[in-house]
């Protein structure tokens, strides 16, 4: 399960890389946001992954990563921002 969850990190990053070159980052998160954007997809893979195996078994626990980290990528970043504009106003 190791090195399944290092594939899932992988693959979160990369995806994050992907999501840094299709412009999803929010304007608001300054320079350092593509590192946060791919944090952030490495981090979901993750508990898309885990949550995967556990709900579906390890056999389909890396589409389960891939697809949790493709939807957190483009969803989180704008839910975040409008979170923070909440927060501020």
């Amino acid at each position: 399960m190791l090195i399944l969850s290092f594939i899932w990190v992988v693959l979160g990053m990369l995806i994050g890389v992907l999501a840094n070159a299709a412009k999803l980052r929010p304007a608001a998160w300054g320079r350092g946001g593509w590192l946060a954007l791919l944090g952030l997809g490495a981090l979901v893979a993750l508990f898309g992954g885990w949550l995967g195996t556990w709900m579906l078994g390890a056999l389909f626990a890396t589409a389960t990563a891939l697809w949790i980290a493709v939807l957190g990528v483009a969803l989180l970043p704008r839910l975040i921002s409008w979170c923070a504009s909440l927060l501020r106003a």
